[in-house]
């Protein structure tokens, strides 16, 4: 382990491999801003896939980013040596490995960095100098803490953060004006999407709830989502009604999230929109089926958030689709197919319960 004595006169350059999900790069906020505070003439430098990086943007806790194009530039063995190469040549000092991979161990150890801090998982403890045991219960953002800790970061705040871009909040402002949202309208959005179908609630039960705060609240939804969504946001706005806004071709991570920003509530799946909106401090409602709030649910205050869930003897399960568990009818895992529209509905009335039924 570092001494945290030593800690600060010691270190100068610190690579941070962040995780392969958007919610886990959220997650790893807390984190992160421990590292900028623990270590504050050090030089951050980030690893992370191409898909994540647009969560980063707007950080101020990194100085550099290095994109890990797996599919591109660093595709193979050859480009992999690449990769490699580089990170040697920076000379790190230290490695904080949030992610759990093998790989990242032994890309750490490969580029000869002095100090390898990260969880013994995959079979990679050798790899590290600093193998953390990996924890066996708590929230994935307390997890991510413990890393930090382990090189002396003080890790008392533990508040998740997301950073906007000057360019994405202009463009939101832009957005809600050419679509006539006033200020004064209730605005809910709605993410339908999952990192896995399986994981992903029923549109039509997504739709149901929009209609009924339409109705309710004349509320004004908002969709966000990407090309595989379509299908499920053109469900949804057919139940929710015209009032029901798409989002525009295109949107990107940051666009995305600077007009939920501006939402009153957001309904989803355990996605990365999920996080994004916990740290935002918008309240969310959350539809969870075979994952486990207790280790990715909203990481924010209680009143801020609900989880409806159906809490089998067999969940958290290992999301095996379907070798450990029968699917229902629709296809759904029977965790999530038993979410009730009605349900969902009661969890926003319960977080909307400051705004009156008329508007």
């Amino acid at each position: 382990m570092l001494n945290p004595g030593d800690s600060i006169s010691s270190i100068r350059k610190i690579l941070v491999r962040v995780n392969n999900w958007i919610g886990d790069v959220v997650m790893i906020s807390p984190a992160m801003r421990a590292v900028r505070k623990a270590f504050p003439e050090a030089e951050i430098t980030l690893l992370a896939k191409t898909w994540v990086l647009d969560a980063l943007r707007g950080s101020p806790y990194y100085d550099h980013l290095i994109e890990y194009d797996r599919e591109g530039g660093h595709a193979g063995w050859r480009g992999r040596w690449k990769l490699i190469e580089r990170l040697r040549k920076e000379r790190f000092d230290l490695a904080l490995l949030f992610q759990k991979a093998f790989e990242a161990g032994l890309f750490a150890r490969m580029a000869c960095i002095p100090r390898r801090v990260g969880f013994q998982s995959d079979s990679r403890g050798w790899l590290l100098t600093d193998p953390l045991p990996l924890p066996q219960k708590g929230h994935h953002a307390e997890h991510f803490l413990q890393i930090v800790e382990a090189v002396g970061a003080d890790v008392a705040d533990r508040r998740l953060s997301y950073h906007l871009t000057p360019q994405a909040r202009d463009g939101a402002l832009r957005f809600l004006r050419r679509h006539g949202i006033h200020q004064g309208a209730l605005r809910i959005a709605l993410h339908p999407g999952a990192s896995k179908p399986p994981r992903a609630w029923h549109p039509e039960r997504f739709g149901e709830v929009a209609a009924a705060l339409v109705r309710d609240y004349r509320a004004t939804p908002l969709l966000f989502g990407t090309g595989d969504d379509l299908q499920g946001m053109a469900r949804i706005r057919t139940l929710a009604g015209p009032s029901c806004v798409l989002p525009p071709e295109g949107q990107s991570l940051q666009e995305m999230a600077a007009l939920l920003e501006h939402c009153h509530l957001l309904i989803c799946n355990d996605s990365g929109p999920m996080h994004i909106a916990a740290a935002l401090r918008v309240p969310v409602v959350a539809v969870f089926g075979p994952g486990a709030p207790s280790l990715t649910g909203p990481f924010s205050d209680p009143e801020l958030f609900r989880v409806v869930t159906r809490q089998f003897p067999c969940s958290p399960c290992r999301q095996k689709f379907f070798t450990e568990c029968r699917p229902a009818d629709s296809g759904k895992p029977l965790c999530l197919e038993e979410v009730t529209s009605s349900e969902v509905l009661n969890a926003c009335r319960e977080l909307l319960g400051n705004y009156p039924k008329t508007w």
